[in-house]
């Protein structure tokens, strides 16, 4: 298995990709239908990508061709996509990464209901990692206390989403 297969390959929803994919076609000076052409993409599709219409995010390989296509580094291109990756050497080996998700969901003031040792190993590797970034942006915070406040009132919870 080669280091980009063990890589974890995470999305977010990020709504200026598409006024960055615009801006890169036309500082090329290139229409939607030779960009497309060029990219080998269905014309649609592209358009959708642009304006934000509902589409499927091409994968990291095609990304990696949109970026190779416009002279973009692949991480830049990647991450304006909402594509992050979690390299192996990024992160907690196994063990180290399963005590620091026990050490916190099992912490006495932040324990769901019913959780335990043995239920913590029905957590993936990458639910575990994203569980423990969650705590660590969470601490970072500047009023952690009052955005979860926030966020859990009925009117927070969907108006005060807004993904990174």
């Amino acid at each position: 298995m080669s280091t980009a297969d063990a890589a974890i390959y995470f999305r977010e929803h990020k709504p200026t990709f598409g006024p960055y994919l615009r801006a890169l076609r036309v500082e090329r000076g290139l229409s939607l239908r030779d960009a497309a052409a060029q990219l080998g993409v269905p014309f649609s599709k592209l358009q959708k990508m642009e304006t934000g219409g509902r589409f499927r995010l091409p994968g990291p390989h095609a990304l990696a061709t949109i970026a190779d296509f416009f002279g973009r580094p692949h991480a830049e291109v990647l991450h304006e996509a909402g594509i992050g990756v979690l390299w192996p050497e990024d992160m907690e080996s196994g063990e180290a990464r399963d005590r620091a998700f026990a050490a916190l969901v099992l912490h006495p003031d932040l324990r769901p209901l019913r959780m335990d040792l043995a239920w913590t190993e029905s957590f993936s590797a990458l639910q575990k990692a994203q569980w423990i970034e969650f705590a660590r942006r969470l601490a970072s915070a500047t009023e952690p206390a009052a955005l979860v406040e926030r966020l859990l009132s009925p009117s927070g919870s969907r108006a005060g989403y807004a993904p990174r």
